[in-house]
């Protein structure tokens, strides 16, 4: 049987990381959170489970990760925030409670690596408005 742990050490040494402690956990943090939270957010769930954690090393960790396709990097007005799903997908921010929601929109544009002569590296969708919750 294969645990978590080896799923996601597996998925770093696939992506030629090393499976560090840190990014060990890190990666299953992610894989865990789907509210797309920010570095701060991130620090403050994982600071009591790696006490020796720099925002520093974190943000540096997520970048890695990002380039490397194990996370999603969105920004959302000024902030930066991580997606633990790494495909391409389309976003709702909740202009009242700040919520981003993945969605599920077919979008012809997504799976394009290349438009009118333009290489396409990432593709950000986002609609704004209100949420369920806050209808």
């Amino acid at each position: 049987m294969i645990t978590n742990l080896e799923t996601l050490k597996n998925k770093l040494l696939k992506s030629k990381l090393k499976p560090t402690y840190q990014r060990l956990k890190i990666l299953d943090f992610m894989a865990d959170n789907k509210s797309h939270p920010s570095i701060d957010l991130i620090y403050k769930k994982l600071k009591g489970q790696i006490p020796t954690i720099s925002k520093t090393t974190l943000y540096n960790t997520l970048e890695m990760f990002a380039k490397s396709g194990l996370v999603g990097k969105l920004t959302i007005g000024q902030e930066v925030r991580f997606d633990g799903i790494a495909n391409w997908h389309h976003h709702f921010v909740c202009e009242n409670c700040g919520a981003i929601i993945d969605i599920n929109v077919t979008c012809p544009n997504c799976q394009k690596k290349e438009i009118e002569g333009h290489l396409i590296k990432q593709v950000h969708g986002c609609f704004r408005g209100l949420c369920k919750k806050c209808r």
